[in-house]
């Protein structure tokens, strides 16, 4: 199977995107046509992938916004055709869009993502090397789909600094991994009928790398018991809030059977970044 991805800017490429949202998020409203017409116009920058038979099967879409004076891309939306999932593509539209972005004068893409959904923390994260500094707390507000109904949409805020050495080493594959050993662990959990509790917080450590676990399938936690699922939302929410407003940040993932650590550095930001 044959993949392509190319820059969509004609009429008739972004019309093909209203029946692939819907496609892609059933019932969700596509985002209108004439907007996205204007947005390619105006500094937006829609990737599209394609199959063999040149059909649109999956896209990614950003625009350009500031952040405290910093002209940045957000990263808004991406999805494909449910067949066209966990292959890989993804990452590659990610990598595309890059270059796209350096090519259009942007140093940095940024984008959010549930900090417990761990799968798309190994994308943002662990392939692309970008790192968290931010959390925003219901970022959203109240969504009544599948993944967010019942909880607060609480999302991190990824930072992609697209011509750093951490970036392309990430894309070269000679990223070099912060220290973990002997590192402490911030939440401390208890299995009770096979079910991870978060029972007990530390928000005072001062060591220059914590970990912080969280369940690697929170959507099972969610179904099998809701309460558990906010306990989850509300101690990493104030965990992760805490030790950023202190300097911290997520610079990697670490899985261990059915948890996952992130890692927190203490360092600044230069130093996270041009780490060879």
């Amino acid at each position: 199977m044959t993949i392509t991805f190319r820059e969509l800017k004609t009429q008739q490429e972004l019309k093909q995107l209203e029946a692939l949202e819907s496609a892609i998020w059933k019932g969700e409203t596509p985002i209108p046509h004439h907007m996205t017409l204007t947005l390619a116009k105006f500094g937006g920058l829609f990737l599209g992938a394609y199959d063999q038979d040149d059909q649109i099967i999956g896209f990614l879409y950003s625009f350009p916004g500031y952040t405290d004076g910093q002209p940045h891309l957000c990263s808004h939306m991406m999805g494909f055709l449910p067949e066209y999932r966990k292959q890989g593509l993804g990452v590659q539209m990610k990598w595309l869009q890059r270059d796209e972005a350096i090519r259009l004068g942007h140093t940095k893409i940024t984008w959010t993502y549930d900090p417990l959904e761990t799968v798309n923390g190994f994308l943002n994260i662990v392939k692309l090397g970008g790192i968290v500094r931010t959390y925003y707390p219901n970022c959203y507000g109240s969504l009544e789909d599948d993944f967010n109904r019942g909880l607060p949409t609480d999302r991190f805020l990824v930072e992609w600094f697209l011509a750093s050495n951490r970036v392309e080493n990430y894309r070269t594959g000679s990223r070099r991994l912060p220290e973990v050993q002997g590192a402490p662990q911030v939440l401390r959990y208890e299995k009770n009928d096979n079910l991870p509790r978060p029972v007990e917080m530390d928000t005072t450590r001062e060591e220059e790398v914590v970990l912080l676990c969280v369940p690697a399938f929170f959507q099972d936690v969610k179904r099998a018991n809701l309460t558990v699922a906010s306990q989850w939302r509300e101690m990493t929410g104030t965990l992760f809030s805490s030790y950023f407003a202190r300097g911290y940040a997520v610079t990697h993932l670490i899985r261990e059977e059915d948890m996952v650590n992130y890692v927190l550095e203490k360092q600044p930001l230069s130093a996270l970044l041009e780490r060879a």
